[in-house]
């Protein structure tokens, strides 16, 4: 773990504009510096970053944050990451604590160089690898080893000095009627790695085990549920082409690589979850689903092209079908790219899988399918029903009408910036000695449009979006304290004169609705005289 004097120090020293500089071209506007935004698509400049303030904050799709977090979000890396990127551009040497999770990783590490040593000494396993294709280039980019004897893997333990119970723990070893043993034994290891650090294994047999492939279990450091295989490699290839394929194996994903398709990543032993869907959400990329043509192939491609569509992913499904995969064909030369290219869009693959399930031309069998494809498209967004509707109508020869889609349309919030409220706001915050003064007596209340706002400001959630929307906005103008005053009093004869109309038309007994009216109207006079005041200022 990085030590946090380390972290202080190198936020002390990073330069907002330099680091967004290094990745998209600024212009000088004013105090600020504008570009277009690199998180979305856009032709006007709404990205704005701020010398003064360090952070960076784009008005079209809320995206903000330091110097930090930028990085994180544009190379989609991880907070540590993102600092070690940063240490090296400002030539700092981070300083890291001990912690149990670093020497989980180095454990973990070290094993690795264990089974290469016995990947090289066993011919058997390395012919294995060099008969399905693989150069030794590659068996060295993906660091694939092999798995001795249960014994010789806890020897290798107690001659580092690890503990064993350190190896369970982290799925090395497992807990038996007989004691500790080896999760993987005569198998070829493929090391799963996070932030280029190992994390777990999964293992291949070459021995017959009825079992082909295993993964280690979920431990604190590995989730095989949110974990793609080959991320690490593929991440940087990712971001360009704005495109991954996930394939179902450690295999499909190593040829693939090495025949130039550096995009590929793996599910490892389970379908597509929701819980990758975190994963593939900062990747921003299109998603190509290339399964097996097999029952098993086609059952998981529909599950995962239907959580995508779902969600809102672009991409499509390429099925391998002869019973090849795509390590199979890679090896045999086959034309991989032509299958990738005429991928078939999520939603008409999942639609005509369904209707391939059953006979339409049998009134029962139809109206099953009709059933499970109602059910489908009502779990999509609700701007793409309809229109899904119409094309599921047509390959099943009914009326679109019976799918019965909803319409109600979300509203968008369109609500413009108040600008008296906005100025206080802004002045507020670049004055943060005024706060107590003001807050006594303007409450949140008050306020017709940033209500919420000036509530986050008085709440310090300076990084919060919706409160960045208007302190990084240059049409805002910025109060000196008599202006500051004089607007917060125009506000407040408004806010107590608005409270004297809504009691004009309240039941209530009369004595007390005039009592009421009277301290209202005694504070709009003191307001009117140029002195803040509130409600409970009057002592009629």
């Amino acid at each position: 773990m990085i030590k946090q004097e380390s972290i202080q120090q190198l936020k002390s020293i990073i330069d907002i504009v330099d680091v967004v500089g290094n990745y998209i071209p600024l212009k000088k506007q004013g105090s600020n510096y504008t570009a277009l935004c690199p998180f979305h698509s856009e032709k006007t400049p709404s990205f704005v970053v701020s010398p003064s303030k360090q952070i960076y904050h784009c008005f079209g799709c809320g995206a903000s944050g330091d110097g930090i977090k930028f990085v994180m979000e544009i190379e989609k890396i991880s907070y540590p990451e993102a600092l070690e990127k940063l240490a090296n551009m400002y030539n700092i040497k981070l300083e890291y604590t001990s912690n149990n999770d670093y020497q989980s990783l180095d454990i973990l590490d070290k094993l690795n160089g264990f089974y290469i040593q016995h990947l090289t000494a066993n011919k058997t396993a390395y012919e294995y690898l060099r008969k399905r294709g693989l150069h030794q280039s590659t068996i060295e980019k993906f660091a694939l080893g092999y798995a001795p004897s249960s014994q010789e893997q806890i020897e290798f333990f107690n001659q580092v000095n690890f503990p064993l119970q350190k190896g369970v723990e982290l799925g090395v070893f497992a807990k038996g009627d007989r004691g500790i043993y080896a999760r993987l034994i005569d198998r070829i290891t493929f090391p799963i790695f996070h932030n280029n650090k190992i994390i777990a294994y999964g293992g291949r047999t070459i021995s017959n085990h009825p079992a082909k492939y295993i993964n280690y279990s979920n431990t604190k450091l590995f989730n095989k549920s949110r974990t793609f295989y080959g991320l690490n490699f593929a991440r940087d290839k990712i971001l360009k082409t704005k495109q991954i394929i996930i394939t179902e194996g450690y295999m499909d994903v190593i040829m693939l690589h090495q025949a130039g398709f550096e995009n590929v990543v793996a599910t490892l032993g389970t379908a597509l979850t929701k819980d990758h869907l975190p994963t593939l959400n900062k990747l921003h990329a299109d998603v190509i689903i290339a399964y097996d043509g097999d029952d098993a192939g086609i059952n998981a491609a529909i599950k995962a092209a239907s959580l995508l569509a779902q969600n809102s992913f672009d991409g499509g499904v390429v099925l391998f079908q002869e019973g090849y995969d795509p390590a199979d064909m890679i090896q045999e030369g086959r034309d991989v790219e032509v299958l990738f290219q005429n991928k078939e869009a999520f939603i008409p693959f999942v639609i005509k899988q369904i209707i391939a399930k059953y006979d339409i031309s049998n009134p029962l069998q139809k109206q099953k399918a009709y059933e499970q494809i109602k059910q489908f498209i009502l779990t999509l967004p609700i701007l793409i029903q309809e229109s899904v509707a119409r094309d599921a109508a047509q390959l099943l020869q009914i009326d679109a009408k019976l799918f019965r889609v909803r319409k109600n349309i979300p509203i968008i919030n369109t609500a413009k910036k108040d600008i008296a409220e906005a100025a206080i706001i802004k002045t507020l915050y670049q004055n943060p000695h005024y706060i107590k003064e003001i807050s006594e007596y303007l409450d949140p209340q008050a306020f017709h449009t940033h209500a919420y706002e000036l509530e986050l400001l008085y709440q310090e959630d300076f990084q919060n979006p919706k409160l960045l929307d208007i302190i990084l906005d240059e049409n805002i103008k910025e109060l000196d304290y008599k202006e500051l005053i004089n607007a917060v009093i125009a506000l407040l004869i408004r806010y107590y004169q608005n409270k004297i109309n809504q009691l004009k038309f309240q039941n209530m007994n009369l004595f007390e609705k005039s009592h009421k009216i009277k301290k209202y109207r005694f504070v709009i006079d003191k307001l009117k005289k140029g002195e803040l005041a509130y409600e409970s200022d009057s002592t009629i």
